[in-house]
């Protein structure tokens, strides 16, 4: 009976996670969305310049305005 008592003590101490480990969680993954914003930004840019060069346009034009918002 002892036995399983701490059989089942030591799976619970297994199962939870301490305060620092799910900070560092909650770091990493923040981090990592951070990155893919960037990313993501990063492909919107060469997008509209590919639409700006594809179609002539000038920076006055919509396009070109949603660059320089882009690039801001």
């Amino acid at each position: 009976m002892l036995l399983k008592v701490n059989l089942v003590k030591q799976k619970e101490k297994e199962m939870t996670r301490s305060l620092e480990e799910i900070q560092a969680d909650k770091k990493a993954l923040a981090e990592e969305e951070k990155q893919a914003l960037k990313a993501h930004k990063k492909n919107a840019v060469a997008e509209v310049k590919k639409l700006i060069l594809q179609y002539n346009l000038t920076k006055g034009d919509i396009r070109g305005k949603a660059l320089k918002q882009l690039e801001l």
